[in-house]
């Protein structure tokens, strides 16, 4: 699979789900008992192979401007809509999976680190 690393890219999906149990669910990675890794549903889903949490933010039911950076790339997204939102920094999303599991890829924008 291609990495998809790049600096000050933030890839973005938008959904509705029932709850904010059910979106972290729906993100979180786990390990068997052997230490295996196992691809959260998210990333099943949307084909992006592993990344590195600390890089991935999400937001259940608030406002995007709540995300960090998000007023260095809102102006740049036409339709926010959804309760659940997921945040790839430095990730450049490039899968053709558009829509699944109640999620929407809106794209991937450029973001600028600020204090």
């Amino acid at each position: 699979m291609k990495v998809m690393k790049k600096d000050k890219v933030v890839s973005i999906w938008f959904g509705n789900l029932k709850s904010e149990r059910e979106l972290f669910e729906f993100v979180q990675e786990k390990y068997d008992d052997d230490g295996v890794f196992i691809p959260s549903p998210f990333m099943e889903a949307f084909g992006t192979g592993k990344y590195d949490p600390d890089f991935q933010e999400v937001l259940f039911e608030e406002d995007l401007l709540e995300a960090s950076y998000a007023e260095t790339f809102i102006d740049k997204i036409d339709n926010i809509s959804g309760n659940s939102v997921i945040l790839l920094y430095d990730f450049c999303y490039t899968g053709q999976v558009r829509e699944a599991s109640n999620f929407r890829f809106i794209g991937t924008f450029n973001y600028a680190k600020t204090d």
